[in-house]
């Protein structure tokens, strides 16, 4: 159920399987929705064990999400405000896109379960 959901606020954000570091992000909220404290010591916590998952380095990992996030940015502002739930005044980096999708998730599974 978590998979179709995260698939969902991807799709919204106009982030498709063609992106590199779409199953990266992917598996990012996945963790981050596992256990909320990987998401303060993100270089070690998390994007290290994607990028174990992923057969590839942490940069690796961080960059492919940096460009989905740029990309985002540039394209998709309107709905990343709408599923953050307020307006983004900076530039998102890749860890903020990684936590703005588990913040939106949590948020709408807490109200499902309400």
């Amino acid at each position: 159920m978590k998979n179709i959901i995260i698939d969902d606020r991807m799709r919204a954000l106009g982030v498709t399987k063609n992106y590199k570091g779409y199953n990266q992000l992917k598996r990012s909220v996945e963790l981050g929705l596992e256990d909320e404290d990987r998401r303060y010591n993100v270089s070690k916590r998390l994007y290290n064990l994607v990028a174990q998952s992923f057969g590839c380095s942490c940069c690796s990992v961080y960059r492919n999400i940096k460009t989905i996030s740029e990309n985002i940015w540039k394209y998709n502002y309107t709905t990343l405000c709408m599923i953050a739930g307020y307006k983004i005044t900076n530039q998102i980096t890749a860890t903020d896109l990684v936590s703005i999708l588990v913040a939106n998730i949590q948020r709408s599974q807490y109200r499902n379960a309400s």
